[in-house]
């Protein structure tokens, strides 16, 4: 084979790939050069997911007419001028990459006017190549619009999904872009509706209201930065009780760069240690500042992933920072040095190590009963019947058989019950369905518009109807039955989620656990007689295996040899 250099043509296509991988790039890349030109608003429009055009204006410094042609050349910018600014970048951009791939791609049109000229100024582009270019009036700032966006390399389009997905990933990066400048006024349209609109008055509260709304926005946690940490940290977090079944609500933050970085995500997750259980992640929008010359963002054309010099003072400043608010909010922390020890009684119980984990093991579950009459099934132990004798802080229900002491997990016990369950109906092809007495709006994430077609049928079929009522609305038309007491927005925003992070054939699996999980009985509340027995009943009334969906057991047995031996009486 003969080595040849590729024409320009090609060359430029096949770098614009790197850089424009859909219409979210393109809104990202004019996005982060309104923000580096000193934007204080921004606003996008967009038609058919940006396929058939993207405009994006601010009120920045603008170009100036004489270097609009050198705008869109390859590797010009404004940004660096040597080596030694590569290594402690500022601004957003540096690569001279994204004008120039744009243009590669599409049919563009930039409007720019600097302060104190006495027009605007104009070029158009197609293919990369400048078609025209002149004056015309114009407002201060930049205007950046792209049309019939990958006209020129139609493979891409084999890889872009529907309007409303491209549309939603369109929202994710305007929402991560208000985070980082709540500062900055922030508009998102898409044909006549409007997605976004934040008021750019630098409370990131407010901004997370428009991302997620009041409820959840009113919940958050402040995070203000830690003392002992080495890195300034600022940001919001969620309560354990708003978490998610995967991590598309983490939003990660450096110098106001929205970023993917391994040591940062697992900093917040750890900083959740004991506060929420294994396969939850919290809502967390995490900012931290660090001297530029010690991370690296030019590792991938897109710049979202970054490498920090300094990676473990970075974890330790994060999870520091976001454990101290999490542990400052918690009502523990505020009942600290309220609580005197209690006084000391005539005869002490002599300190025994009373080591229960050796004594607890697995309960083995007995065969299941045939009889579909869920709560008349006797819960047997392996000696023989169960008899319920009460409930421990509300949450674990207490039972005493031939061989020992059983503690129920209740929440556990419930949602395995009603998972194995779920998944049985989904065999059947028949769901419990609960229709709703009028059709409830709820307010879907970008996140969950894009999942959203792919769910629709699994979600159908586990009694969820949806009908669309614009680009982010939809009408809840139906929930399962066992989920009619829960809140049906919260139930759609954790099934679609749970599905967004499901895997292929395996996907409705977990949309069966989150809808188990959120329908079943709490920790923490009061069960009466019956309850109890019930859900002991229905634990073994279906062939349901020892553990819940998420892995944590459903039972635990303390055997009587075990007890005896404690007590000193074998």
């Amino acid at each position: 084979m003969v080595i040849r250099v590729l024409p320009p043509a090609v060359a430029a296509g096949i770098a614009a790939g790197e850089v424009i991988e859909r219409p979210a790039s393109v809104v990202k890349e004019l996005v982060e050069n309104a923000l580096d030109a000193g934007a204080s608003a921004v606003d996008v429009e967009v038609r058919q997911g940006g396929l058939a055009s993207i405009r994006v204006s601010d009120d920045g410094c603008g170009i100036a007419a004489d270097e609009l042609g050198l705008a869109f050349e390859r590797h010009a910018t404004s940004k660096l001028r040597s080596l030694d600014d590569l290594a402690a970048v500022t601004s957003l951009g540096f690569r001279g990459e994204a004008l120039a791939s744009i243009a590669a791609a599409a049919h563009v049109r930039l409007l720019t006017r600097v302060a104190g000229a006495e027009s605007a100024a104009f070029v158009e582009l197609e293919g990369g190549v400048v078609l025209t270019q002149g004056t015309e009036a114009g407002a201060p700032g930049t205007s950046v619009t792209v049309e019939a966006l990958f006209s020129t390399i139609p493979a891409r389009l084999k890889f872009i999904r529907s309007a409303s997905a491209e549309t939603a990933r369109i929202r994710s990066v305007l929402d991560h872009m208000a985070m980082a400048y709540p500062h900055v006024r922030f508009g998102l349209r898409s044909e006549t509706r409007t997605l976004l609109q934040t008021s750019g008055n630098g409370v990131l509260r407010d901004v997370m209201a428009a991302v997620y709304g009041t409820e959840v926005a009113g919940s958050l946690i402040e995070v203000t930065g830690s003392a002992r940490g080495v890195y300034p940290v600022h940001g919001m977090v969620g309560p354990a009780e708003r978490s998610r079944p995967n991590r598309t609500g983490m939003s990660l933050f450096v110098n106001g760069r929205w970023v993917s970085n391994r040591t940062l995500s697992v900093a917040v997750e750890q900083a959740y240690t004991g506060l929420l259980m294994e396969g939850r992640y919290p809502i967390a929008a995490v900012l931290v500042d660090i001297p530029p010359a010690e991370v690296d963002a030019n590792v991938h054309p897109n710049k979202r992933e970054v490498r920090l010099v300094r990676d473990g003072d970075a974890f330790t400043s994060v999870q520091r920072a976001v454990r101290e608010a999490l542990l400052a909010d918690s009502p523990v922390a505020e009942a600290r040095g309220l609580l005197a020890p209690p006084p000391a009684i005539a005869a002490p119980i002599a300190s025994a190590s009373f080591a229960l984990p050796a004594a607890v093991e697995s309960a083995p579950l007995p065969e299941p009963a045939a009889a579909t009459a869920v709560a008349q099934a006797p819960l047997q132990g392996s000696g023989g019947p169960l008899r319920i004798l009460g409930q421990i802080s509300n949450t674990y229900v207490v039972a005493e058989g031939a061989d020992g002491m059983y503690l129920i997990d209740q929440h556990a016990a419930h949602e395995a019950v009603l998972y194995y369950r779920l998944l049985r109906q989904w065999e059947e092809g028949q769901p419990e369905v609960q229709p709703m007495l009028e059709p409830l709006p709820v307010e879907l994430t970008p996140e969950q518009v894009e999942a959203l077609p792919g769910a629709q049928p699994t979600l159908e079929r586990y009694g969820v109807t949806l009908e669309p009522f614009g680009d982010a609305t939809w009408l809840v038309r139906s929930v399962p039955l066992m989920a009619r007491s829960i809140s049906a927005a919260k139930l759609v925003a954790e099934v679609l989620d749970a599905h967004r992070g499901g895997d292929g054939a395996e996907t409705h699996l977990a949309v069966a656990a989150s809808i188990a999980c959120h329908s079943a009985v709490r920790a923490g509340q009061p069960l009466g007689a019956q309850e109890m027995e019930a859900l002991s009943s229905a634990l073994l009334a279906e062939d349901i295996p020892q553990h819940c969906p998420h892995g944590r057991p459903t039972m635990l047995r303390v055997t009587t040899s075990a007890l005896e031996r404690e007590f000193g009486r074998s």
